[in-house]
């Protein structure tokens, strides 16, 4: 027998289960997009498809922004193209490099990874820098990114072309030296500072853009990543959760209360002829007074659903401050460079 209250509890639960899944995947989406990693894949996709369409310049900058704020072994793969094509061959190096330690062994863009750091190592000049024992020299600056002499005992990877190198010491100026290297280069440079200062002359010195505390691959560091609201977004989807679930428990609590007035009812009321019901007194009092026990349950059935959908899309877009290689798909193109070419890799973020 169906009673006005089992009709109502019947409404409610095909109400609340489609909107808490659709409050969970909604949720989960709109927060997705404004995650780090959501921007990274946009970009990733618009540049494939300028560079697809022919407009490089644009296409390789919009992977390189993509690698700023989320880089997987595809966009630094592409990146890597990217600096072959515009002859930034220790640049590319170091991209082929990173991408290739994200991926697995038997992953088929490993073969076209190790063959063009295969045949790019051999050609990027190196420059060795010495800082002789007993000199005060506080800081090397080559191309205007600072190194403190302790993160120089590796050789430097650096780009085909004009190098400047300033040595600086404490209370002395700036000794400026200039160089040139080829492909293939290597060169060993021994920093030794300027002569102090005259008494009351002030030493010059030339600011730098960027520093390192260790030895890169790369003159030019990567800028660093932006800062991650992980922390922020969990707690305050754990809170929110919270609320909901709080809103669920309610609305098991009213549903309980619902489902056992409307037991109560069964049993105090009858049929009779023609599909009519009949019931007595407290029956009726029974329904007539579960109208704002249904409210409550409808109101504890939304604030939940909203609760757990927000706080459940804020926990699982919370940025983990890690890049994982998640490419979906890969293809291997040939590709052709300034003194050759070769396959490259080409496939979703």
């Amino acid at each position: 027998m169906t009673t006005p209250v089992r009709s109502l509890l019947q409404i409610t639960t095909l109400v609340a289960a489609p909107l808490l899944a659709a409050l969970v995947i909604g949720g989960v989406a709109h927060a997705d997009e404004k995650d780090d990693k959501a921007r990274a894949q946009k970009l990733f996709v618009e540049g494939r498809k300028a560079i697809e369409a022919g407009d490089k310049a644009n296409g390789c900058a919009k992977m390189r922004e993509s690698m700023g704020l989320f880089a997987v072994a595809n966009t630094l793969f592409n990146v890597a193209q990217c600096d072959e094509g515009e002859g930034k061959i220790a640049a590319a190096l170091e991209h082929w490099e990173r991408g290739l330690a994200l991926i697995e062994t038997q992953d088929p863009r490993a073969k076209v990874a190790k063959e063009r750091i295969n045949t790019l190592a051999p050609r990027v000049p190196r420059l060795r820098i010495v800082v002789p024992i007993g000199q005060p020299v506080s800081a090397v600056v080559v191309d205007g990114t600072e190194f403190a002499p302790s993160s120089l005992s590796a050789p430097l990877h650096v780009e085909p072309g004009e190098h400047v190198i300033v040595v600086r010491a404490e209370g002395r100026p700036d000794r400026k030296h200039e160089l040139t290297l080829a492909e293939k280069e290597r060169t060993e440079f021994v920093a030794t500072p300027a002569a102090p200062s005259a008494a009351g002359v002030p030493p010059t010195a030339v600011v730098p853009t960027a520093s390192a505390s260790s030895t890169t691959s790369e003159i030019v560091p990567p800028p660093p990543p932006p800062p991650s609201s992980s922390s922020f977004r969990r707690t305050a989807g754990f809170v929110i959760g919270g609320v909901g679930v709080a809103g669920l428990l309610a609305a098991g609590v009213t549903g309980g209360v619902l489902a056992s007035r409307d037991a109560t009812i069964q049993a105090a009321c009858e049929e009779t002829g023609d599909k009519k019901q009949t019931c007595t007194q407290s029956a009726m009092d029974l329904i007539n007074g579960s109208g704002p026990l249904f409210v409550a349950n409808g109101i504890a059935w939304g604030v939940g659903a909203v609760g757990v959908g927000l706080g459940l899309a804020l926990v699982i877009t919370a940025p983990s401050g890690k890049a994982k290689d998640e490419a979906q798909s890969t293809a291997i193109v040939p590709f052709f460079v300034p003194g050759g070419g070769g396959a490259s890799i080409s496939g979703r973020f």
